[in-house]
């Protein structure tokens, strides 16, 4: 029984230790994100600004046909964004199979094989 309580005392003060590390650590990953956010605060807010009144003159004068509808996107995502969307960000497969398909397929395989 002393041995043990031997040890115990032992370890006490690597117990301090570390939760001084895991205490240091909680308040420097907090402050990180926060620091973070910092970077480009104000880089989108022209971007919506101008989304904003594009939506409000949308909605003062509906496109009546789909031909106005395309006039007005110009090519792009959709009437309001524009080209702002990011469209050449957009991940698209080139594989036409959708992705459920493909599952279904592999696990019939699967199932004959075995």
């Amino acid at each position: 029984m002393k041995y043990v309580s031997a040890m115990l005392s032992n370890l006490r003060p690597m117990q301090m230790l570390m939760s001084a590390l895991l205490a240091a650590v909680l308040v420097f990953t907090s402050g990180l994100s926060a620091l973070a956010a910092q970077s480009a605060v104000t880089k989108g807010v022209e971007q919506l600004n101008q989304i904003d009144e594009k939506s409000k003159e949308a909605l003062e004068n509906p496109a009546t046909t789909p031909e106005e509808i395309a006039d007005r996107s110009k090519g792009a995502l959709n009437e309001i964004q524009g080209n702002a969307a990011d469209r050449d960000k957009m991940y698209r497969s080139k594989d036409p199979t959708p992705p459920v398909v493909k599952q279904a397929e592999k696990a019939l395989n699967k199932l004959t094989k075995n």
